[in-house]
């Protein structure tokens, strides 16, 4: 039922609305009334609905800013992403400096705290990813979800990133 998931996941009526509309559009979902409930359900499996919905689906990574690694200069409720993310789920190497992803309210956070972010990647600078949409959807986790890693990196040229995405795929609870 969209309704029990609106505050869940922190969006609108409206946007989840046009979500629905979209799934039963790409011939993703099938909706049924019962009165004033609305239900929606998945027309395939869920490994089978997102391989159908991958080639619409986009990175929610919108732009990258390079910051100091002090703890302090990180927003509360940030997460870890990126590659960072990847290495802590697969055998995949941690990479030099670390990744965290943002949400627009944390960035906005952070403008308004005036944090000092660097105009480029320089050693010592962590990466920050500055989301579409909340990274924090798994609760109870300091990374951000599987589903949307995959979407972060799925450009990555590296085919050892690649087999690292692969393997989380098959790790996955379908």
């Amino acid at each position: 039922q969209p309704a029990t998931v609106v505050a869940e996941l922190g969006y609108t009526p409206m946007t989840l609305s046009r979500v629905v509309k979209e799934l039963v559009a790409a011939g993703l979902a099938t909706v049924r009334n019962d009165g004033k409930a609305r239900w929606v359900r998945m027309a395939s499996s869920p490994a089978d609905t997102w391989e159908r919905a991958k080639p619409v689906l986009r990175s929610p990574v919108k732009r990258l800013v390079w910051a100091p690694t002090s703890p302090t200069a990180l927003p509360p409720g940030a997460r870890v992403a990126g590659l960072t993310a990847l290495a802590r789920v697969s055998m995949l190497a941690d990479p030099p400096e670390p990744t965290y992803a943002l949400s627009p309210s944390q960035w906005n956070a952070v403008r308004r705290a005036r944090v000092e972010t660097l105009a480029t990647q320089m050693p010592g600078a962590c990466e920050w990813q500055l989301w579409s949409y909340s990274p924090a959807l798994a609760p109870n986790s300091d990374t951000v979800d599987p589903l949307s890693l995959m979407l972060s990196l799925s450009d990555e040229a590296d085919e050892r990133v690649q087999k690292a995405l692969t393997e989380l795929r098959g790790t996955l609870p379908w």
